[in-house]
């Protein structure tokens, strides 16, 4: 009697243990692809931002398919589609570039109000050309990157802190103005 019941038992109990390995198996695995892609869980929980193609496909034209190429080099170096394999400090740089630098320039330059323009215009440059140049920059510090060379990478990162905070601040302004506040109260 004892020997069917175990028999019964271990038929029924087999696939149950089986779908709870294979389950946990898929979830360690997805603990360490989490570790290796560090994602902000911050930027996930509010509103999520335009996707940078739809960004670019509004751009005038010479700049919209300067950052759709730069938009495919940044996905294929993530992709794994480049001749050396990036080390962590690059691949961070890279997502960067791609999920934080690239969308955060385009976003300016198409949030820029005439107003603004006009202040750009008043310093002698034109928004056009701002935005080439940050485009530009981007690429030169994603080449590097992709040639593993940590200090060009070093330069990106500072780059990418120093468009943070001059388009944080310009939106400041923006809004201050607007509101009729000035910048410091």
């Amino acid at each position: 009697m004892l020997v069917p019941l175990f028999f019964l038992g271990s038929v029924v109990a087999f696939p149950l243990l089986r779908r709870q390995m294979i389950h946990r198996h898929r979830m360690e695995l997805l603990r360490e692809q989490a570790a290796r892609d560090p994602v902000d869980r911050a930027a996930l929980s509010g509103p999520l931002p335009e996707p940078a193609a739809e960004l670019a496909l509004r751009l005038p034209e010479p700049h919209r398919l300067y950052a759709l190429a730069l938009l495919c080099r940044l996905q294929d170096a993530l992709a794994g589609e480049h001749a050396a394999p990036l080390d962590v400090r690059n691949r961070f740089l890279v997502t960067q570039a791609r999920h934080d630098y690239l969308p955060a320039t385009l976003r300016a330059y198409l949030d820029l109000t005439p107003a603004a323009r006009a202040r750009i215009a008043a310093r002698g440059q034109s928004a056009e050309a701002l935005l080439r140049e940050q485009l530009e920059q981007i690429s030169a510090g994603v080449s590097d990157a992709l040639r593993l060379d940590h200090t060009a990478a070093d330069r990106l990162l500072t780059q990418g802190h120093f468009l943070q905070d001059r388009f944080f601040q310009e939106r400041f302004e923006q809004q201050s103005a607007v509101s009729g506040q000035t910048p410091g109260g």
